[in-house]
């Protein structure tokens, strides 16, 4: 068969468009929250040996290794499916992220032939557990919620009204009615990627479609060996530590090598801290996700980005130590693995800088801050939860992103108006960037953030999880440190502070805030220029005081100033 350039550009168009096509209809056939308002679900395509065609534009620690529990579903049942059935898993343990991350794939035929997959994850605000939300004291998985291996179900028969799949979901989860919303809107996503597969069979031929299929990967691999190979040849460590744990204020420490060789790069993370008793556990999938989306993240952007793929992959081996943190055995519980997998992300990306000092960002305030409020109304539970970004780390174009999730999650806030109508016992009383709290550079940090939320009623319960709340991330070429994210309580005009992971029960009254750090600066700050500089004053991103103190060349032009 012969494959040409323009035709295998057309198809990765078409195979980017569907799976963000399944996107769109998730997002707005979705019941919760935390998908339809912040996005935290994500579509992909696979081909029939579960590698990855396409991703949606969502959230990389998603989908970069959403291959891994594809291909244990087709191991398991010996590459047998049969049209109208579907495989659901949210399984840690065999490529998956955790237990709220609930993963469908659809089969697409082609008449009698398996073409591949339409898969679709998505953030689910409760699954059972110890508690609404977030089971802070969970030692092992079993305490945070069901687990669904790699499973087989008939579409019509387990998810009608009654069927096994509805009656698990009914009879353990605190929200059935928004979980089964959102299932059923996976469940459509996925529909939408097989019609428009199908539709592409249809005008072009099953074969054809098969060969651009493993052509697209080919493609991403060769154009990933490329920008590997710009990198100069060596053995780059690094380090990035999780602020603490629940029961130990010692920091948890991720410890990293990468090694690049010609096309290739190896990454070995011997060293980190083995496995804890606690939720901060990072399964294997989360771990590769993280590593795959650093290098790619330093390598390629913009104009430069290489579809996203199995074959961005290839080039990439990956050694974590087994019973690590970042690899843990099971049953070891893993809710909050965003601390260790931004840790995991970070210190790849510190040791990239050693290699292209020039091209990397500043640290970003990279970290999952995950905060939920919770009220049981009478037959069922109100869950609220979202994810806020900090600032990102300064660039050598431009200055870090300010208030913007951070990249491996990618989620938007959640408006406003969607939380008050959703859950009517928060009101939002606070939402706006904190001045100063980027890290000084040519090119400074983007901002952080304060947030409040007053309650309205008694018993609502906070749950959260972040990190950063002691260690600032570190600015690069030169840039400061960015700055530190908190929780709070307001109640009776006194401030209960809140360790970075937390669940405190609340009063009618009290007033949430959770604050966000900035990110590192990139370059010296001497050469940022005076225009940046009174421009940052201008819009209140920087204080006199401050702007005195990081960038003497402003002083002539702030005389007479109050600082």
């Amino acid at each position: 068969m012969n494959l040409d350039p323009v035709t295998l550009n057309v198809f990765i168009s078409a195979f980017h468009a569907v799976a963000e096509e399944m996107g769109v209809n998730l997002l707005r056939s979705a019941h919760s929250t935390i998908i339809r308002e912040a996005r935290d679900c994500s579509c992909a395509l696979l081909d029939w040996e579960g590698r990855i065609i396409s991703e949606a534009e969502h959230i990389p620690v998603q989908m970069s290794s959403l291959s891994l529990p594809m291909k244990a579903c087709l191991r398991k049942y010996g590459g047998k499916i049969k049209p109208g059935e579907i495989f659901v898993t949210n399984d840690p343990y065999i490529g998956g992220q955790h237990l709220q991350d609930i993963t469908i794939f659809s089969p697409i035929f082609a008449g009698k032939q398996l073409l591949g997959f339409a898969g679709s994850i998505a953030h689910h605000v409760d699954i059972g557990g110890g508690s609404a939300g977030l089971t802070l004291g969970a030692r092992e998985f079993y305490e945070e919620g069901l687990r669904f291996t790699a499973m087989k179900f008939n579409r019509r028969e387990d998810f009608a009204k009654n069927g096994i799949f509805y009656d698990i979901v009914h009879s353990n989860f605190r929200a059935p009615k928004v979980t089964w919303g959102d299932l059923q809107a996976q469940l459509a996503a996925n529909e939408v990627g097989r019609r428009r597969i199908l539709e592409l069979v249809e005008r072009y031929g099953l074969p054809t479609v098969k060969g651009y299929m493993g052509a697209a990967m080919d493609y991403s691999e060769r154009r990933m060996r490329a920008a590997i190979a710009e990198i100069p040849d060596g053995r780059y460590t690094a380090e990035d530590s999780i602020d603490d744990t629940i029961g130990n204020d010692k920091p948890v420490p991720i410890r990293v090598a990468v090694e690049v060789k010609g096309e290739t790069i190896h990454v070995d993370f011997a060293g980190t801290a083995p496995q804890i008793a606690e939720f901060l556990n990072v399964p294997l999938g989360s771990t590769y996700s993280s590593t795959y989306s650093a290098i790619k993240m330093a390598l390629t952007s913009g104009s430069d980005a290489i579809p996203a793929n199995d074959g961005c992959y290839r080039p990439i081996t990956i050694d974590v130590p087994y019973g690590s943190i970042l690899n843990p055995a099971p049953p070891a519980a893993v809710r909050a693995r965003m601390c260790g997998a931004y840790r995991a992300f970070d210190a790849v990306l510190t040791a990239l800088q050693q290699a292209l000092p020039a091209r990397i960002a500043g640290l970003g305030f990279h970290a999952n801050t995950t905060v939920g409020l919770t009220q049981r109304r009478e037959d069922e539970f109100s869950i609220f939860i979202e994810d806020i970004g900090g600032g990102w780390g300064g660039n050598p174009l431009r200055d870090g992103a300010d208030m913007l999730d951070a990249p491996l999650s990618n989620c938007l806030i959640t408006p406003i108006e969607a939380i008050e109508l959703d859950h009517p016992f928060i009101l939002m009383r606070r939402y706006e960037l904190l001045p100063d709290t980027g890290g000084a550079g040519a090119h400074r940090g983007g901002l952080g953030s304060v947030r409040e939320y007053e309650v309205l009623e008694d018993g609502v319960e906070l749950f959260g999880y972040s990190d950063r709340h002691r260690f600032a991330p570190r600015g690069t070429a030169g840039g400061g440190a960015g700055s530190t994210g908190a929780f709070s309580v307001l109640r009776d005009g006194a401030e209960i502070k809140l360790p970075s992971k937390a669940r405190h029960a609340l009063l009618k009254g009290d007033l949430v805030r959770i604050v966000v750090g900035g990110g590192g600066g990139f370059g010296n700050p001497a050469d940022r220029s005076v225009e940046a500089i009174l421009e940052d004053l201008r819009e209140g991103k920087q204080s006199p005081a401050a702007a005195l103190r990081l960038y003497p060349q402003v002083k002539p032009h702030l005389a007479g100033q109050r600082t």
